[in-house]
């Protein structure tokens, strides 16, 4: 999503930046998931990063847009995301706590 979002805008209004972006999350990304599905570490570490950078970008881009449905969304959904990882990654901390204690 984050690389056809980023290859859109550039094709649309040559925006570099965006191409840049949308490439180093989405790569970001595929890099997460991969370490996630193989059981290496880190992983959820990467994939929160990835995300917190894309909720950060359209966070912004949808207040400059006030609220336009595409950016609203990704940012909802890059939000989550974030939340998601992150607390995946407390859970995976706290057990690693409690493993050391015993």
């Amino acid at each position: 999503m984050s690389l056809l979002a980023g290859i859109t805008a550039y094709t649309r209004y040559s925006s570099t930046p965006s191409l840049v972006a949308s490439f180093a999350v989405g790569g970001a990304m595929a890099v997460a998931s991969m370490r996630i599905r193989d059981g290496m570490e880190p992983d959820v570490e990467i994939a929160a990063a990835g995300s917190g950078v894309l909720a950060a970008a359209t966070i912004r881009r949808a207040i400059i847009t006030r609220g336009a449905p595409i950016p609203l969304t990704v940012a909802v959904l890059a939000s989550a995301g974030t939340a998601y990882y992150a607390r995946e990654w407390l859970e995976r901390r706290q057990d690693a706590r409690l493993d050391a204690r015993v």
